[in-house]
């Protein structure tokens, strides 16, 4: 039985922890109730604030703030100026111009700005005036680097050059000034730091971080131009081809078999079977030739599946093919080709102003293509068109006084790269990518250029559709160009006699059933022809002087990368 004196006891006790607890939460709920008091009073005042700044702000609108949402509602409203474009016949006049922000900085009641647009840039500033309010210069002082305004202002001549600026005798003060779009305030990295030389000191930014967000990279001075560079390329090799009756052919690149016969395909799912993405247009270029296109050329993306992690290979880069009927001899090809690459490195060496930003970056030695006629005297190389027989002990020749590009035979080749190698080479042994480099370094040393062709390559190295070589089986009618000892291009004279098309491929053990379509293009009368394919990226790189061919695709496949 309990005793009711405990039990009353316990239950007071427990009556004044209830009591305790009670007040211990009320007064906990009041110190919560005034702390959120206090943040409500503290936000709506902050509120207050900001609405009286924005009211305040308001009335210079017209001057400067976030533009309005572009979505087309005018048209023809505005005439906006190219930086590049103005003078110093501008001075005292007022113009608009959208760039980016590229640097900006206040000190007390001025502020400054380097506007950029691709690789133009000019420097602007604003003073506290009647005119310019201190809240402009403020907000000129905030504006995040990399966003994009609109800024009407009068173009003013300076006392000394801005040297930080390509727009050095000019410069804008601002009259107004609205952002289009607002850039991050902490960007993924900064240009400065990714327009820096290896050389320089500082932070380096890793290359994949800069592949990672392209879009920001691409605006680096270098990799503007460098883009600038490769478009040029482009457009010249079409320009001269058209000049020159070609016709611009567009080949599938969804296709039923391996195009030449190779493993290094993409397999792709083509609904019910298997299909294959096409590593080149060979064997479209030379059936659309059998169609009587006389002339063809194609720029277009090609495919390789080749795991090669490489400086100069990616999975995926644009082709520059070419395709033409022959009269008599693949020189004829050669012909066209000199004269091509001679019309584009003479056109691209007019930009010199592309030149000089990528070489900021990336310094390289212009480009030497032709062989000075000193030199041609003085090793007595060989001049075709002149039937002038070479006394150099390697054979080499021009085509003429006026291409003056080098072609040595690639028996030849070996020879001069045998005067230094320890291990000799044999004539038809292939050509490894460390002695292409030491064989570009040996042709430079000998005959003072960069650019040569070489042909005649050993049958084992070569595609079971290049011609044979008639003075022995040993060689083919084939050729490689190259830039700084690199291989930029690989052409032939083809096989168009269907029974020895398929002769050499029984020698080769090539089955030729997949692309049966592509052997009866022969048998219905065929034109002797040969060609050649570049690859624009490697090009671009080797004649910037470029240390790997990612700088110069827009963005890089390669067996590891497949983003962005």
């Amino acid at each position: 039985m309990s005793d009711p004196d405990k039990s009353n006891t316990a239950a007071s006790q427990e009556d004044a922890s209830g009591n305790v607890a009670s007040k211990n939460a009320e007064k906990k709920q009041a110190k919560q109730n005034e702390k959120e008091a206090r943040k409500a009073a503290r936000l709506a005042e902050e509120n207050a604030r900001a609405a009286e700044k924005a009211a305040q702000l308001a009335k210079y609108a017209d001057l400067f703030g976030a533009a309005p949402l572009l979505q087309s509602t005018t048209y023809c409203s505005k005439k906006f100026s190219e930086i590049y474009a103005l003078t110093k016949e501008h001075v005292g006049k007022t113009v608009t111009v959208r760039a980016r922000v590229d640097t900006t900085r206040k000190k007390g009641k001025l502020a400054f700005m380097v506007l950029r647009d691709g690789t133009d840039s000019i420097q602007a500033m604003a003073a506290v005036a009647e005119d310019v309010p201190k809240e402009m210069v403020d907000f000129i002082g905030q504006i995040p680097c990399e966003s994009i305004v609109d800024v009407e202002a009068i173009v003013c001549g300076v006392e000394q050059p801005i040297t930080s600026t390509s727009q050095q005798e000019i410069e804008l003060k601002v009259n107004k000034i609205h952002v289009l779009s607002e850039a991050l305030r902490v960007l993924p990295f900064t240009l400065e730091d990714a327009s820096r030389r290896e050389t320089d000191e500082g932070i380096k930014i890793n290359f994949d971080t800069r592949l990672g967000c392209r879009w920001l990279d691409l605006r680096t001075p270098a990799s503007n131009a460098i883009f600038k560079v490769q478009s040029r390329v482009g457009q010249y090799f079409r320009q001269f081809l058209m000049d020159h009756d070609f016709v611009e052919i567009h080949s599938p690149k969804i296709i039923a078999a391996a195009s030449e016969g190779g493993a290094n395909v993409f397999k792709v799912g083509y609904f019910n079977r298997d299909a294959y993405l096409a590593q080149s247009p060979q064997l479209y270029k030379q059936m659309a030739l059998q169609g009587d296109l006389k002339r063809v050329f194609e720029v277009g993306p090609v495919f390789r599946a080749e795991n090669s992690n490489t400086h100069r290979h990616l999975t995926e880069f644009v082709g520059l093919d070419v395709e033409m009927r022959i009269n008599e001899h693949y020189y004829e090809v050669l012909d066209t080709a000199e004269e091509l690459f001679c019309y584009i490195f003479a056109q691209l060496a007019k930009h010199t102003g592309e030149l000089e930003a990528i070489c900021r970056q990336y310094p390289f030695e212009p480009l030497l293509w032709q062989l000075t006629p000193e030199k041609i005297k003085e090793l007595g190389v060989g001049v075709i068109e002149d039937s002038v027989e070479p006394t150099d002990i390697y054979k080499a020749r021009v085509r003429n006084m006026g291409t003056r590009m080098l072609r040595i035979h690639y028996p030849h080749c070996i020879a001069l790269l045998n005067t230094v190698l320890e291990e000799k080479l044999s004539l038809t042994d292939d050509i490894n990518t460390t002695n292409e480099k030491l064989l570009g370094k040996l042709v430079k040393e000998r005959y003072g250029v960069d650019f040569f062709i070489s042909d005649l390559f050993p049958t084992a190295a070569r595609p079971f559709y290049t011609m044979p070589f008639p003075d022995d089986e040993r060689f083919t009618n084939s050729y490689d160009m190259f830039i700084r000892g690199e291989e930029i291009s690989s052409g032939a004279q083809r096989i168009h006699d269907s029974s020895l098309l398929l002769k050499r491929a029984q020698s080769l053990g090539v089955d030729l059933s997949p692309i049966k379509d592509y052997v009866d293009s022969f048998r219905l009368g065929a034109w002797p022809h040969g060609g050649f394919g570049v690859g624009l990226e490697r090009v671009v790189m080797l004649y910037l002087g470029l240390c790997n061919v990612r700088l110069v695709s827009l963005f890089p496949r390669d067996p590891q990368r497949v983003t962005p």
